[in-house]
C-alpha cells in the first residue's frame, strides 16, 4: 500500500462562517428574543418587531465577532504545523511537507531545523538539540547520550547533522497531541464562569415572568373578556410582561464594560486581550499555575555569584576570570559561555594584561575546555568542564584529549572530599556546576611536569525575574495559589520555588503520572508543584484543578510546552517574549517584560466585576419592579401599558447604565465567585421594595 495512505496528520475540524453566524441566534436568551419578535409580527405589531429584531441582530454580531476571532486564531494555529523537510524514502532524497511523513521514513536534521516527527537517531554526528519547547531546560540535550537516542517532535536541533527514523507521527507525538487538544478547545464557544451564573439569574427571572405571562393572559382573556374584544391587543398586554423581563441589552452592556477594561489593560499593563470572558474569570481565579522557565525565570543561564566555591588560594574573582579566560564570547548561542562571560562583565573588572591565544573547544566526550592565555611574558593554560573531569581527567574512563591531569591536591582527601560536598549541595539545589583549574605555563610544552591548581565552582542557574517574588507575594495577598510546573528537573524547581517565596514540596512529574487514579488528584492538590513534567502533564494538572476541585485556574507560560495547558485554562496567559503558540492558546498576552501586569489584570478584573455585579442586581431588580407592577395593574384594573413604551423604557434603562463602566470600584482581596443565590436574592430584596413603594 502507497506511503500516503498511512499519513498521520492533525484533523483541523471546520466551521463555515456562515453557520458560526447562525449559531449565535441559539441559546436561552436569543430565543426568547426571538419569541417575543415572532409573538409581535403575529398580531402585526411591526414597530416593536423591528426594535426586537435590532437588538438580536447587534447581539449575534457581537457574539459572532468573538468567535471569529477565536476562528482566526485556530488557523494561524494550523498554518503552523506546515513546513517541509528533507526526506528519504524508497531510496530517494525529497523534500515533503511534514504531513506527509509516515512512520520509517528517514529525515535528515541540520541545525536550525524543528523535529518534525518522534525520530530515532540513526547515525550521524552527536547532535545538539533544543528540548525547552517540551522540557523548558534552557540547555541543549545531547543525543545520543543519557537521554536515549529517541528525539521528540517540536524540538530544535542546535548543533550537529544526523539521519533518524520516524517513529511517530502527527498527532501520536507529544506535541501533536498538544496541538490537536488546543484546537479541540477552540472550536468550543468560551462562556465565563460569572457570565453562566448571570444567564441561570436571566433564566429563573424569565421563568417567573412566563407564569406572570401564563397568569395575565389568563386573566384579561377569561376575566376581562380580553378574547371576545380584540384577541392581539390581550396577546400583546401579555407580551409586554415577557419583554419586561428581558434583559435585551444585556450582552451589550457586557461587551462595553469588557471592552473598556481589556482597552484599560492594553494602555496600563501593556497585556492585550484576546478572550472577553477571560477577563471576567480572571476576577473568580483562585489558582494560577505556572510555568518555570522564561516565565518566572529569565530563560538565560546565570552564574550566581554569591554561591562560587572558590579554593584556598583564589578567590572568588578570580574563579570568574579564569573562567572568562576559558570562553568564547563571540558563541552567543552557548549558554554557558554566555553566562561566564556576562557574569565577568558585570563585575567591571578588566581583562587588559590577559590575551587568549588558543582554546580547544568542548567535545562530549572529554566533558571540557582548555585554553591558552599569555599574561605579559606568563602564560596560562585554564580548564573548565565537568567538576569530576577537571579533578581528575580519567575520572569516569579515560579519554583522547590531547591534555590529561590530576589536580596536585587529588590525593588530599580531606580537600576533595570538600570539593565534592560542595558540588554536591550545589547540584542537589539545583544549580549546574562548572569547575576550573589553572596551570602556569603552557601544559602541552609542560607534559608530565604540568602543575593543574583546581581554582573552584561556577554555580549556574536560570535566575528568578527581578519582579517574580513581589508578583507571587501579591497574587498571594490576593488570596490567590500559585503552582509551579515545568519540565526542568525537580531540584531546580525546589530552589527556584525557594528563591521566589513559593513552597519546595516539588514532586516529579513521574511520580503524578503513575499514580492510581484514586490518588492522583490528592497529589495534584497537596504538591507546591511539579517538575519534569510533559506538555500533557500541565494540561492534565490545569483540568484536574478546574474541573475536579471547581476552581477558576490560570496558567501562564511562553513555550509551545505550555499551549496546550494555557488552551485548558479559564485563564490563559502568555507572558512576554512567549512562542507564537502559546500566544495563540492563550486569552491574555502579556507584552513587556515580568509578571507584574498578572496582578493588575487580577485587580482590574474584581474592579469590573464589581462594576457588572452591580448593574445585574440593579437590572434583574428593575426587570422586577416592572413585571410586577405591570402585572398588578393589570390584574386589578385591566389595564396595560403600551409594549412599545416598555421596550423604549428597558433600552434607555440599559443603555443609562453603560456609564457603569467608569465606576470608581474597589478590588476585593478574595476571588470574587458569583453565587446566584446571592444574586438573586439581593435583586429580590431591592425589586420588591421599589415595587411596594411604586404601588
Amino acid at each position: 500500500m502507497c506511503p500516503s495512505c498511512y499519513i498521520l496528520q492533525i484533523v483541523i475540524p471546520e466551521t463555515p462562517l456562515w453557520k458560526l453566524f447562525l449559531k449565535q441566534f441559539l441559546g436561552f436568551l436569543p430565543i426568547l428574543i426571538e419569541l417575543a419578535a415572532i409573538v409581535s409580527i403575529a398580531v402585526q405589531d411591526y414597530t416593536d418587531f423591528g426594535i426586537i429584531l435590532a437588538m438580536l441582530v447587534i447581539n449575534a454580531c457581537l457574539g459572532f465577532h468573538e468567535e471569529y476571532k477565536a476562528k482566526k486564531s485556530l488557523d494561524e494555529l494550523s498554518h503552523q504545523l506546515e513546513s517541509e523537510v528533507a526526506v528519504r524514502r524508497n531510496g530517494e532524497t525529497q523534500q515533503l511537507n511534514v504531513k506527509e511523513l509516515v512512520p520509517g521514513d528517514v529525515v535528515l536534521l541540520v541545525g536550525g531545523t524543528i523535529v518534525p516527527a518522534d525520530t530515532q537517531w540513526i547515525k550521524g554526528d552527536t547532535v545538539s538539540v533544543d528540548t525547552a519547547p517540551l522540557t523548558g531546560e534552557p540547555i541543549p540535550r545531547k543525543y545520543p547520550g543519557e537521554h536515549g537516542d529517541i528525539i521528540l517532535s517540536g524540538t530544535t536541533v542546535v548543533a550537529g547533522e544526523c539521519y533518524g527514523r520516524v517513529m511517530r507521527t502527527g498527532e501520536h507525538t507529544e506535541i501533536g497531541n498538544a496541538q490537536k487538544e488546543i484546537m479541540a478547545d477552540k472550536t468550543v464557544s468560551v462562556v465565563s464562569v460569572f457570565q453562566k451564573k448571570i444567564m441561570l439569574v436571566v433564566q429563573i427571572l424569565v421563568s417567573v415572568s412566563f407564569a406572570l405571562v401564563i397568569a395575565v393572559l389568563l386573566v384579561q382573556g377569561l376575566a376581562y373578556d380580553g378574547f371576545k374584544i380584540n384577541v392581539s391587543q390581550t396577546i400583546l398586554d401579555a407580551l409586554v410582561i415577557l419583554i419586561a423581563s428581558i434583559p435585551i441589552a444585556l450582552p451589550l452592556v457586557l461587551q462595553v464594560n469588557m471592552a473598556l477594561g481589556a482597552s484599560h489593560l492594553a494602555t496600563t499593563y501593556n497585556a492585550v486581550v484576546t478572550s472577553l470572558p477571560a477577563l471576567q474569570d480572571i476576577a473568580s481565579m483562585s489558582m494560577l499555575c505556572s510555568d518555570k522557565t522564561g516565565t518566572l525565570t529569565t530563560a538565560n543561564m546565570s552564574i550566581i555569584t554569591d554561591q562560587i566555591f572558590a579554593s584556598d588560594g583564589f578567590t572568588a574573582e578570580e574563579v570568574i576570570l579564569y573562567g572568562f579566560l576559558c570562553s568564547n564570547a563571540d558563541k552567543k548561542d552557548d549558554p554557558i559561555d554566555r553566562a561566564i562571560v556576562s557574569a565577568f562583565n558585570d563585575t567591571g573588572n578588566s581583562k587588559d594584561g590577559y590575551v587568549q591565544t588558543e582554546i580547544i573547544g568542548f567535545n562530549p566526550s572529554v566533558k571540557r575546555v582548555v585554553a591558552f592565555v599569555k599574561s605579559g611574558d606568563k602564560t596560562l593554560t585554564i580548564a573548565k568542564g565537568l567538576p569530576a573531569k577537571i579533578l581528575d581527567t580519567e575520572a569516569g574512563a579515560p579519554d583522547d584529549h590531547e591534555l590529561q591531569w590530576k589536580v596536585d591536591k587529588i590525593n588530599d582527601h580531606a580537600f576533595i572530599k570538600s570539593v565534592e560536598a560542595t558540588d554536591t549541595d550545589l547540584s542537589s539545589s539545583g544549580y549546574k556546576t562548572i569547575a576550573i583549574a589553572v596551570c602556569e605555563g603552557n601544559a602541552r610544552e609542560l607534559g608530565d611536569a604540568a602543575v593543574w591548581k583546581f581554582a573552584g565552582l561556577l554555580p549556574m542557574l536560570d535566575p528568578p525575574r527581578e519582579d517574580t517574588p513581589a508578583t507571587i507575594e501579591s497574587l498571594h495577598h490576593a488570596n490567590i495559589s500559585v503552582k509551579m510546573i515545568t519540565g526542568d528537573h525537580a531540584n531546580v524547581g525546589k530552589e527556584t520555588s525557594r528563591l521566589i517565596g513559593l513552597g519546595t514540596n516539588v514532586l516529579p512529574g513521574e511520580e503524578m503520572r503513575n499514580a492510581p487514579s484514586e490518588t492522583k488528584n490528592d497529589i495534584i492538590w497537596n504538591a507546591d508543584g511539579f517538575a519534569a513534567v510533559l506538555p500533557s502533564d500541565k494540561r492534565e494538572i490545569v483540568l484536574v484543578l478546574r474541573n475536579h476541585f471547581g476552581l477558576v485556574t490560570g496558567m501562564t507560560g511562553d513555550g509551545v510546552n505550555d499551549a496546550a495547558a494555557l488552551s485548558a485554562a479559564q485563564v490563559g496567559i502568555a507572558v512576554a517574549g512567549a512562542t507564537d503558540a502559546a500566544k495563540n492558546a492563550a486569552d491574555l498576552i502579556l507584552t513587556e517584560e515580568g509578571l507584574s501586569p498578572i496582578y493588575g489584570a487580577v485587580l482590574e478584573s474584581r474592579r469590573i466585576f464589581a462594576r457588572i455585579k452591580a448593574y445585574v442586581v440593579y437590572r434583574v431588580a428593575a426587570s422586577i419592579i416592572l413585571v410586577l407592577t405591570l402585572s398588578i395593574v393589570i390584574f386589578v384594573t385591566s389595564c396595560a401599558v403600551d409594549s412599545l413604551m416598555i421596550i423604549i423604557l428597558a433600552l434607555l434603562n440599559d443603555v443609562s447604565m453603560i456609564p457603569v463602566a467608569y465606576d470608581n470600584a474597589k478590588a476585593t482581596t478574595k476571588p470574587q465567585l458569583p453565587v446566584a443565590k446571592t444574586l438573586v436574592l439581593q435583586s429580590l430584596f431591592y425589586g420588591l421594595v421599589q415595587a411596594g413603594l411604586s404601588l
